[in-house]
C-alpha cells in the first residue's frame, strides 16, 4: 500500500534483469543453456505481469499538462 511496498516490487522486476546483465557474459565463456533459458523465461513472466502497467500509462489521462 505504501512506498515500500511499490519500492519492493520493482525491486523485483528489476533484479533479475540486472543480475543476468552481470553474469551474461560470462554465459559466452562458459554456455549454460539451462541458465538462459531460464532467465529468458522468467524475463519473459515478468513482462507479462507489468506490460499492463505501461499500457495503462499509455492512457491519455495521464499525460503530463503544465497548464
Amino acid at each position: 500500500n505504501g512506498w515500500k511496498n511499490i519500492l519492493n516490487n520493482l525491486r523485483l522486476i528489476i533484479q533479475p534483469f540486472t543480475l543476468f546483465n552481470l553474469i551474461y557474459p560470462w554465459l559466452t565463456v562458459f554456455p549454460i543453456p539451462q541458465l538462459a533459458l531460464g532467465f529468458f523465461k522468467l524475463q519473459s513472466i515478468i513482462y507479462s505481469l507489468t506490460s499492463s502497467i505501461f499500457i495503462s500509462l499509455i492512457h491519455p489521462d495521464f499525460y503530463f499538462s503544465s497548464a
